[in-house]
């Protein structure tokens, strides 16, 4: 059984392949050939631990997560991950792969491909709200799938910041990185606008300026008491795509909304549909992407990753 650590995982694939993998999982969801529980949730206090698989004809992959915010205080990261790879046909054990750079590249790629399906092409500006570790990918590949100019980052956490201005610096020495004043500043001078936090509220003021125009992507909330965004996005978008339709039954971000009535059930829809050109995107274009990610990302994520580096023919669909 093979073993592939954080590096190895990162290193495996271009941008651009990620996102690809990640177009073929959002595109495999619409057609529902797969085997996927919802995942198990097991809260302790404020700690959260999720436990995540999903099985297809060719491979079963469950990862194992724990949140655990008070880490903070002791200089530990928040999220630990573990990803274990089997073989369906023969139940046989494949490898087991560091699952907190699993969940970053994973969760980026959906990103990236959202950003590349919903936002203009011509969009420069970026803003991140939330720059921890997943704020940073999330940078890195927006970066990949359009060519921005500008980076505009916010996060209550000054070392979270220094950080992130730090790496996109290094990485992109040719994107301008401002540190904004708060989130409003972010949303209020940015084309595309990615949120990464766990707030149980929104991040944002409810005042529809901030909103009218703009491309959002909220990864943050995946539980019903958490949100991002307030009443005047929804207000603003007549779509609201995501990843999986699990997260109407997840994400605060889309049960709050239909249940006030901002926001239709049937004009939530899988952004997989409009990647297979199943579904039209309205000229409107103020646009949401809500992802709450599942298991069959992970699934597609290591699949990439041992198929890669084990010198097996990776194909597009399962």
């Amino acid at each position: 059984m093979d073993f592939f650590d954080s590096r190895s995982i990162r290193d495996t694939a271009s941008h651009s392949e990620w996102v690809e993998a990640m177009e073929a999982a959002l595109q495999l969801i619409t057609t529902g050939n797969y085997i996927m529980p919802e995942r198990m949730h097991l809260d302790r206090g404020e700690d959260t631990f999720l436990i995540m698989p999903c099985i297809t004809d060719e491979y079963w992959v469950t990862k194992l997560v724990s949140f655990c915010p008070g880490n903070r205080e002791k200089e530990r990261p928040s999220i630990y991950g573990t990803v274990v790879l089997i073989d369906t046909k023969t139940g046989e054990p494949l490898a087991i792969m560091d699952g907190g750079m699993i969940t970053a590249m994973r969760t980026a790629a959906v990103t990236g491909a959202g950003i590349k399906y919903l936002s203009p092409a011509n969009s420069q500006s970026l803003g991140i709200i939330g720059t921890g570790t997943q704020g940073i990918y999330q940078a890195i590949f927006a970066c990949s799938v359009r060519k921005i100019a500008e980076i505009r980052a916010f996060d209550q956490d000054p070392s979270n910041l220094k950080k992130f201005v730090g790496e996109m610096n290094l990485r992109f020495p040719d994107i301008k990185v401002i540190v904004a004043n708060d989130s409003d500043d972010v949303a209020l001078n940015s084309q595309i606008i990615i949120t990464a936090t766990n707030s149980k509220e929104p991040v944002f003021k409810n005042n529809k300026e901030l909103f009218t125009g703009k491309t959002f992507v909220g990864i943050g909330s995946y539980k019903p008491d958490c949100r991002e965004f307030p009443e005047q996005l929804y207000r603003q978008t007549d779509q609201v795509f995501v990843d999986t339709m699990t997260g109407k039954h997840e994400s605060g971000d889309l049960i709050t909304p239909v249940k006030n009535g901002w926001i239709a059930d049937e004009d939530i829809i899988p952004v997989g549909s409009l990647i297979g050109g199943n579904c039209s995107l309205s000229p409107n274009p103020t646009r949401l992407f809500k992802t709450v990610c599942s298991a069959i990302f992970d699934l597609f994520a290591a699949r990439l990753v041992y198929n890669t580096r084990t010198g097996k023919i990776t194909e597009r669909h399962l």
